[in-house]
């Protein structure tokens, strides 16, 4: 009684002994499963953690090359850029799945692969791919906002500038920033010279927001995106349009300018640009 009577207050101990007890009734065949179990469990483990590893040092060859392209102002650079955001994309998406997979791995393990992902949106970043922000990322006062926006825009972080952008636009479409915001998200693009994406966003500009004071800022750089992309007849409308509606835009000398310039190029020099 003595014996029961200490246990009582001990539940934890209790357990324990339950437990012990279990095991030894179980008999030896139950013990063989569970030594197996076991050594299936961590046999799966070493596998996961070696394929981490691979996939680990492909990502630092992935992160090498886009150091050495952002670095490099080839001619072939854009079409670089774009590869290696394709494996980057690929990479991300293998993580992915490993980390599902060894969700019942280690603290360790876990933060290290956190640390990776991080590391990886980091650079794709870096190299131009838009990755989407975490709320924590995004100030939740909307001077605040603006004020980081207008920062990345002008630093060119191309990638957390267009994150913050559409973040903007999302939660604020009614602003007077809004269709600055939209606008800086094409702008980026041009800057990047991914002139294509870039009249998708311009485009957004006109249609959304057509009284807006960044009309004139965005017909000028549509023109120029396409002149990138060949396109003389459709410049030299974003040209006209911007002449005719916005006269005392800062930019209608420069406009006019430009005009000249792309009806002296003619459609057959401007596709061999």
């Amino acid at each position: 009684m003595g014996m029961m009577r200490a246990f009582t207050g001990r539940p934890v101990l209790r357990a324990g002994l339950t437990a012990i007890l279990a095991l030894a009734l179980a008999g030896p065949g139950c013990i063989k499963q569970m030594r197996t179990d076991i050594a299936a469990n961590q046999k799966r483990l070493d596998e996961l953690e070696n394929d981490l590893e691979a996939k680990r040092k492909e990502l630092e060859e992935a992160l090498a090359e886009a150091s050495r392209v952002l670095r490099r102002n080839s001619a072939d650079q854009g079409l670089q850029i774009e590869e290696i955001q394709q494996r980057l994309a690929v990479m991300e998406g293998q993580f992915a799945e490993v980390r599902m997979e060894m969700a019942g791995a280690s603290e360790a393990q876990a933060q290290r692969s956190l640390e990776t992902q991080e590391r990886l949106s980091e650079v794709a970043r870096a190299a131009g791919m838009d990755v989407p922000l975490e709320s924590s990322e995004i100030p939740d006062d909307k001077s605040a906002h603006w004020d980081a926006l207008q920062k990345a825009y002008r630093i060119n972080k191309h990638s957390y500038a267009r994150a913050l952008a559409r973040a903007y636009v999302a939660r604020y479409p009614k602003d007077a920033h809004a269709d600055n915001a939209q606008y800086m998200i094409g702008s980026s693009y041009l800057r990047q010279g991914q002139a294509a994406a870039a009249l998708g966003e311009f485009q957004k500009v006109i249609s959304t927001y057509r009284t807006g004071d960044a009309i004139d800022e965005t017909l000028y750089d549509m023109s120029q995106a396409f002149l990138k992309v060949r396109s003389c007849e459709d410049a030299g409308t974003a040209l006209r349009a911007l002449l005719k509606n916005h006269p005392k835009s800062p930019l209608y000398r420069q406009a006019q300018k430009e005009l000249r310039k792309v009806r002296s190029l003619g459609a057959a020099q401007c596709d061999d640009r």
